[in-house]
């Protein structure tokens, strides 16, 4: 899982915006992972082989139904996912931990519906440098610098080419 947590990590505080599909697929991966293990799924094959359904799913419906996709895909479990991992000491422990999850997507959905761009920006890089600081062990000061280096870097990558994906879209629709 490690090798999936940097990969996926990369590829979200990089392009998560760019590639919204991509992010979504990720999204549904790590959500069907979880989903699997918390329905007694331990055998890795099939966690991973109900992942990669979520995950798939995910990108599919992310291209057929973009703005829905992205509003639940990315903002309410994006950011349940967050949350959860917030607050990973409690989850699993009480049994109403799954309301850490529904306040997290609730809260994901809004900042997406009111702030879609910088949301979308902001969730995938925190949600890219979660998944790259989970792969490593250390101490906790080191694992928190590296999880603000990547969201910052998360941010500036993303918005930096932020104006590079709508004026080529633009320049494509007026020569059109």
């Amino acid at each position: 899982m490690i090798i999936f947590d940097l990969i996926f990590g990369f590829l979200m505080v990089c392009a998560g915006r760019n590639l919204f599909w991509l992010c979504v697929g990720i999204v549904g991966f790590l959500v069907g992972m979880q989903c699997s293990t918390a329905l007694g799924f331990f055998n890795s094959w099939m966690a991973l082989f109900a992942a990669l359904a979520f995950g798939t799913l995910g990108a599919w419906l992310a291209v057929s139904f973009e703005w829905l996709m992205i509003v639940l895909g990315v903002g309410f479990l994006g950011g349940g996912y967050l949350l959860m991992d917030v607050f990973s000491s409690t989850v699993g422990q009480d049994p109403y931990s799954w309301l850490i999850f529904v306040v997290g997507g609730i809260i994901g959905m809004c900042l997406m519906v009111i702030t879609f761009d910088l949301a979308l920006i902001l969730i995938s890089s925190l949600l890219g440098a979660t998944l790259i600081v989970n792969a490593f062990h250390g101490s906790e000061g080191l694992r928190e610098t590296m999880f603000i280096v990547c969201m910052v870097m998360g941010i500036v990558v993303q918005y930096s080419t932020k104006g590079d994906v709508s004026s080529t879209t633009d320049s494509g629709k007026e020569s059109a």
